[in-house]
This record gives structure tokens, sequence and C-alpha cells, in this order.
């Protein structure tokens, strides 16, 4: 009797759940490594590629860098020199050209001037790649002969406008038969390559550590996961780059020019981050709903 009743209360014995071997689980962990990897890289790649390719930050960057060293040194010179060799002004009389360079009109040239350049950084390989300052300055001729007249100054606005005209082009060339203006181009379309690739790595290093996880929900999880992290990241450090390249705004226009190009496009990152959040939440939601679907079964 009392073996019988032994035998009855003797709990079942459940099988042993055999742990993941080894190499099983080396391959997850590689293929979540090389996932984080190639998911940083795409999330890069895009965000340079962007930047690259739009004309609005270039032509930000320009205006920086050009407010030095176009007005300050080739304005200013082509206005001085041209100017005494006239005999409007004497040589060295460089207080009329910056009344000059205060004017609206000079602003508008700069603007010319700035969207020529933005023209000519995305001129294809072997289109001509110049900028004209005649054509700039000319629109600006007969404001700078009032302002002349009324500092006293004899100014005729033919003699200006003809003295402008013989301003020559300037070509921007590189070294060989490649331009330097097609630069960005050729950065931008290196950039969207590399994120093609990343994005194909990214899918199959993540396919693979889904299929080699035990929990396949768990894993997609974590993966959005990884990637939201790796693009929140990157948008914080942006964001941080733009603010130490040029925290007192406008120290340089070199700085600023760097500033601008780290704090555009920010968005991309938060976009992705936007997204993986996204997937993370449907993900939990499925997951939370199998109970409930396994009950009405």
């Amino acid at each position: 009797m009392t073996a019988s009743l032994t035998k009855i209360s003797r709990p079942p014995v459940s099988p042993p759940v055999a742990s993941p071997s080894l190499s099983r689980r080396f391959v997850r962990a590689t293929s979540f490594w090389l996932f984080g990897l190639s998911a940083s890289i795409l999330i890069g790649s895009l965000w340079g590629s962007a930047v690259t390719g739009s004309r609005g930050t270039a032509a930000a960057v320009v205006r920086d860098i050009a407010m030095e060293q176009i007005v300050h040194k080739r304005i200013v010179g082509w206005i001085t020199e041209g100017l005494a060799s006239v005999d409007v002004i004497v040589p060295g009389d460089t207080a009329s050209a910056d009344r000059l360079l205060a004017l609206p009109e000079t602003g508008r040239v700069l603007d010319n001037l700035t969207d020529q350049l933005v023209e000519a950084i995305y001129a294809p390989v072997g289109g001509t790649a110049l900028v004209d300052p005649a054509s700039a300055l000319l629109p600006a001729v007969p404001q700078i002969t009032r302002v002349l007249a009324d500092a006293g100054l004899a100014a005729d606005e033919g003699t200006l406008a003809a003295l402008v005209s013989t301003i020559e082009p300037i070509p921007l060339d590189g070294s060989g038969q490649i331009p330097v203006t097609s630069a960005a181009t050729r950065v931008s379309a290196a950039l969207s390559l590399a994120a093609l690739v990343a994005g194909v790595a990214a899918v199959l290093f993540g396919g693979g550590a889904v299929l080699s996880s035990p929990d396949r929900m768990a894993a997609v999880r974590n993966l959005a996961y990884r990637l939201m992290l790796t693009s929140l990241s990157l948008a914080v450090m942006l964001r941080l780059g733009s603010w130490l390249a040029d925290p007192a705004g406008g120290a340089s226009p070199w700085r600023a020019g760097l500033s601008t190009i780290l704090g555009s496009f920010t968005y991309v990152p938060l976009l992705a981050a936007a997204i993986c959040a996204a997937v993370m939440v449907a993900v939990k939601k499925r997951r939370d709903q199998r109970p409930n679907r396994s009950r009405v079964r």
C-alpha cells in the first residue's frame, strides 16, 4: 500500500531543456555585432549622402567661407584696384571700399556669387565650372556710382560698368581632367553606395541573428533597440559636434561652415530612431496578443 502511494505521488520528471550549442551562440553574437556595425555605417552614410547632396547646405557653407575669402579679399581688391586705375579714388583708399561693401546691393552681389559657386560645386565631371564676378557686380554699378558721387568722388556709371566688365571669370579647376567642383557629387554617390551595401549587410546579419535566436520576436525587438540607440547616439554627437565647432556663433567662417555641416540633416538619424521605436512597439503588442489568442482557441 505504501509503495503504491509513493508511486502515485511522485511528480513526473520533465526532460531536460537542451541549451543552445556553443557554435550557435557564437553565430548569434557575431550576427548581432555585425548588424550593429552595418547599421552604424548605414545611418552615417545616409546622413552624409543627404548633407553632400544638399545644395542648401552647400550654399550655407559657401556663404560662411565667402564672407572672408571672397568679400574681404576679392571684392575689396576688385573695387579698390579698379577705381584707383581710373583715378576715381587714390590707391589704398579702403574707406570708400568699406562703404561700398556695406550697401544692400553688395549683399546681393554676394548672394549671386554664392549661387554661382554652388552651381560650380555641383557641376558634372567635364562640365564648365566658372564663377563670373562681372555678372554679379554689374547690377550694383548704379548704386556704387551714387555712393561715390555722394562722397564727392567723380564717378561715371558707364566707366564703372566698363571697368567691372573687364573682370574675367574665375575657373574652378582641379588637378588633371577631374574638376574639384564635382567632389560633392562624387562623395554623395559614394556615400549612397556605402549606404546600399551597409543596408544589405544589415538585413543579412539581422536575419541571421533572428534565425539563430530561440525567441525570434525578442531578437527582432533587440535589433530595433540596437538600431534606435545607434541613431540617437549619432544625432546627439552631430548636435554636440555642431556646437563644439562654433560655440560662439560666427567665431570664424571655417568653424561656422563646419558647424553648419554637422548640424544639417540631423533628422535623418532621428527618423531612423523613430521607425525603430515603432517597430519595438509593434513587436511588443504582437507578443502581448499571443496569450489572448491561445485562450480563444
